[in-house]
């Protein structure tokens, strides 16, 4: 793997790592001695970078006629239908994406 490859995952570690510790950013990173300016770069370069999740196809059908529906990890559902606008999928994902990587509010 290369340097960037193991500087992602090592920051996706912390970045888990202060989300699950329920401290501020500013609190977890004078306590583990990391750069903020560092933390929020990582941040913001991994919230920004394309990211895959698994997709689990099943045999039941969807609710709805004619229609995808994405269930992720967390549980959350997307009811994709024919003729999508697909900003108005990418929005929420992204949301649910940010709110991930974001962490608690401070």
């Amino acid at each position: 793997m290369s340097k960037r490859g193991d500087a992602s995952g090592r920051w996706r570690e912390i970045l888990r790592r202060q989300t699950e510790s329920g401290l501020s950013v500013a609190a977890y990173c004078r306590r583990s001695k990391i750069p903020q300016a560092s933390f929020y770069s990582w941040r913001r370069k991994l919230r920004d970078a394309a990211t895959f999740t698994e997709v689990q196809v099943t045999p039941e059908p969807s609710p709805v006629a004619d229609a995808l529906e994405l269930i992720s990890p967390g549980g959350h559902r997307i009811v994709v239908r024919p003729g999508f606008d697909h900003v108005a999928l990418v929005a929420p994902i992204d949301t649910l994406d940010q709110a991930a990587t974001a962490g608690p509010l401070a």
